[in-house]
């Protein structure tokens, strides 16, 4: 599905508030949630936008007026973004992104992502705390859950995580980790 877990948004918007990027890189943007977070709790809102927004989303089809908040939309993978990109953001968003990799791409993702956070910076994640099956949603094979994700997997990785969300919340209960340069 092109949205996550509502349950994140708060913990999602009071990381951005309280370190106040002023580049983010929203991967997977799906929907574009993500940046409407970015534009009300960075930019209170108002234009001229004070941060800049890039978005990376492989399946073109979700484009929808959420994407004309973004500095710059790519449609392509997040692999062939990281192949070409030579930039640097304070933060890095990847929100219900992660499952849809196998694990050994995942963990490939996660080294390639703190690459591109500048010193400083951060990355943003959640995923699914606990796995159910998704297949190829509106015909996309990339919506396709392939991994689950642990708090233990993500902490041993260097993430802070937090538990949020109730069984009984659209997607259930997510992981929100955040990692710092």
């Amino acid at each position: 599905m092109p949205i996550g877990s509502y349950a994140v948004v708060p913990h999602l918007a009071h990381a951005l508030a309280v370190r106040q990027p002023r580049s983010v890189l929203d991967l997977g943007i799906g929907f574009g949630g993500g940046g409407a977070i970015v534009r009300e709790w960075l930019d209170l809102g108002v234009q001229p936008w004070r941060t800049f927004l890039v978005g990376v989303e492989v399946w073109p089809d979700y484009r929808g007026p959420l994407w004309d908040l973004y500095n710059v939309v790519v449609t392509e993978s997040i692999e062939a973004y990281f192949a070409h990109t030579t930039d640097t953001f304070d933060c890095v968003m990847l929100n219900d992104v992660l499952e849809h990799f196998e694990k050994p791409a995942g963990l490939a993702l996660l080294s390639a992502t703190r690459r591109l956070v500048a010193p400083g910076g951060m990355v943003l994640l959640s995923t699914p705390f606990d796995f159910f099956e998704q297949g190829a949603v509106y015909g996309n094979e990339y919506e396709r859950h392939r991994s689950h994700w642990t708090a233990e997997e993500l902490t041993g990785l260097g993430f802070h995580i937090e538990v949020v969300g109730r069984p009984d919340f659209l997607c259930g209960r997510a992981l929100f980790a955040e990692w710092q340069s």
